[in-house]
């Protein structure tokens, strides 16, 4: 039978989320604060993206019909962000995640995210982005169990750019793309704290005896409706310290 795959995000070691959740803003960071000065903890937000697909480095396709995401900031640099991915197929096969609907893949509000800047190469292109970090995600499609680990990079864009820092926005895009199947167009990133950008990849495995391969997320996502604890909208801004 041919060997499948689906869709997921990211694992990155305990010490590196120690180092964001410890680090003090420096030089070269990415931080997120209410327009015009404020602290974001405790702001939410949602997400959707139509058509997210996953590719694999093989060339083969995981469709999903429609993405949708709540998150919340728990500091400047880092949030919690639970992804429910609906209407996953992958060679005409049904996915789903333990205890999820048919075709629904669902990742757990303990899901984090973390800003930052991300690199095109280790000198250039200090683009920022968000990078996505979960636990082991397992699988089912039909028979075959699929295990994914690792991360996802997105840019944070408006109109097509990179996201102007120091500028108030309602809504912001988080764009995942790739240069080749199951590259990902970003893999270089700058946590908090860290002295250069380290490299990150999506890898998944399908069946006990798979191998592991490279993978990429293909969406574009609408992050909008940003709101404090109490209910109230608010605009955004990303700046540098």
């Amino acid at each position: 039978m041919k060997r499948i795959y689906t869709v997921g995000l990211c694992l990155v070691a305990m010490s590196a989320l120690g180092a964001v959740a410890a680090s003090s803003a420096s030089a070269g960071e990415l931080l997120a604060r209410v327009a015009g000065g404020g602290g974001v903890a405790g702001t939410t937000f949602l997400a959707q993206a139509v058509l997210p697909l996953v590719w694999t480095h093989n060339g083969n396709i995981i469709h999903c019909a429609f993405a949708t995401s709540h998150g919340l900031f728990l500091s400047a640099v880092l949030g919690d962000i639970l992804i429910r991915y609906l209407g996953c197929t992958v060679n005409g096969l049904v996915c789903n995640t333990n205890g999820a609907g048919a075709g629904e893949i669902h990742l757990p509000l303990s899901t984090l995210f973390v800003l930052g800047l991300a690199h095109l190469t280790l000198s250039t292109g200090q683009l920022p982005a968000a990078l996505i970090l979960s636990n082991l995600v397992v699988i089912k499609c039909g028979m075959i169990s699929v295990e994914l680990k690792g991360n996802a990079i997105g840019a944070l864009q408006r109109n097509g750019a990179p996201v102007p820092l120091n500028t108030p926005f309602l809504d912001v895009n988080l764009n995942f793309q790739q240069t080749a199947p199951g590259l990902q167009h970003l893999r270089l990133f700058l946590l908090p704290g860290a002295v250069g950008p380290s490299s990150f990849d999506l890898e998944l495995r399908a069946g006990l005896f798979g191998r592991q391969e490279l993978a990429s997320e293909v969406a574009n996502a609408l992050v909008d409706l940003f709101r404090l604890s109490d209910g109230t909208h608010i605009d955004i801004e990303l700046v540098e310290p």
